[in-house]
């Protein structure tokens, strides 16, 4: 190449590099992935650079720095920016109680619409909060606990106790889902993960405490354990495990006396039997085949904001079947 041509090529690499130099600036990536750009820039910039200088060595940059700001605006867009969590609805109130505190803001009994990324909310005492979770499911929040909404799918548990429900029964106002949604609960114990369940996390008295009413719960942290429905599991200060097969109904009391309100109207006896089961965690049971039959066939009218087995007492008045309780099964016979 005589010296001529090659000035000519060198002056439209510097006028290539004029080009870029006047190009508006792009949003700064994070730290991260800023010294993996310029780690592989640089590199082939070597690869470039350690060869004649040709036209074809700079398309092959070009292209090259092309692929790698597509590359990172692909991860960009996956990545879910700091300020954008502020701006997402993350929970529905559907019932609450009580003192409640959002960001430092006390809302007392007025109501709330909605719990966004980023909100910090204390319960008082004899206080709660039942939540829509965004993605679906229902989120409950007991009394003297402190909850913050810090990811699209985590809240992180500072104190207190939590129930989650990923599937929810046939009378929530949360929309069916056939799969369960996702929720991780970071405690400083470590996370608390499900695979479709309900489960209730509980930290406090220098342990925590998870309860497992159906599916399966991992924790990962200071100790990686898991448990299946019907058992419960303790971590302590110190990173012991115990494991306790007798998982009962009692601890859940507070679950149902934060059910939000349910419309029956409209609804089979079965229907609202079933949802009774699901937020008490007991099993029905028919005495016989005609009483199941009525069950079926039996509509119910009007709305019911009372706990579940106390709404049973009340709704199962209106048809000719009877209710009792036995330890953790529902009997229904007929009249």
């Amino acid at each position: 190449m005589d010296r001529n041509k090659e000035l000519k090529e060198l002056r439209s690499d510097e006028a290539f590099a004029e080009l870029l130099g006047k190009a508006p600036p792009r949003p700064a990536p994070p730290a991260a992935d800023e010294a993996l750009i310029r780690a592989a820039v640089h590199e082939e910039w070597q690869k470039v650079s350690g060869r004649h200088v040709r036209r074809r060595h700079i398309t092959s940059f070009a292209l090259a720095a092309s692929v790698l700001l597509a590359v990172f605006a692909t991860l960009n867009l996956l990545r879910e920016p700091d300020g954008d969590i502020r701006q997402q609805q993350m929970a529905t109130i559907e019932k609450q109680f009580g003192e409640i505190s959002v960001n430092s803001r006390i809302a007392g009994d007025a109501p709330m619409a909605a719990l966004k990324g980023g909100d910090l909310i204390k319960t008082g005492s004899a206080s709660g909060l039942a939540l829509g979770w965004h993605d679906g499911g229902s989120l409950r929040i007991d009394e003297s606990t402190v909850v913050v909404f810090e990811a699209a799918n985590q809240i992180y548990l500072r104190e207190g106790r939590v129930y989650f429900d990923s599937k929810t029964g046939a009378l929530s106002s949360q929309p069916a889902r056939d799969s369960a949604v996702e929720l991780s609960i970071r405690t400083d114990y470590g996370v608390v993960r499900h695979l479709g369940t309900q489960y209730m996390t509980q930290v406090g008295a220098g342990e925590l405490v998870i309860s497992v009413r159906e599916g399966i719960v991992s924790i990962d942290g200071k100790v990686t354990a898991r448990a299946t429905a019907g058992q419960q599991f303790a971590i302590s200060a110190t990173g012991a495990l115990s494991i306790d097969d007798t998982n009962g109904v009692d601890d859940w009391e507070w679950v149902e006396n934060s059910t939000p309100a349910v419309n029956l109207d409209g609804h089979f006896v079965a229907e609202a039997l079933a949802w009774v089961s699901r937020e008490s965690g007991r099993t029905i049971r028919y005495a016989s085949e005609g009483a199941e039959m009525v069950a079926n066939q039996a509509q119910l009218r009007g709305d019911m904001r009372l706990p579940p087995t106390r709404a049973l007492e009340i709704f199962m008045m209106t048809v000719d079947l009877n209710a009792r309780i036995e330890g953790e099964v529902i009997v229904i016979s007929e009249d």
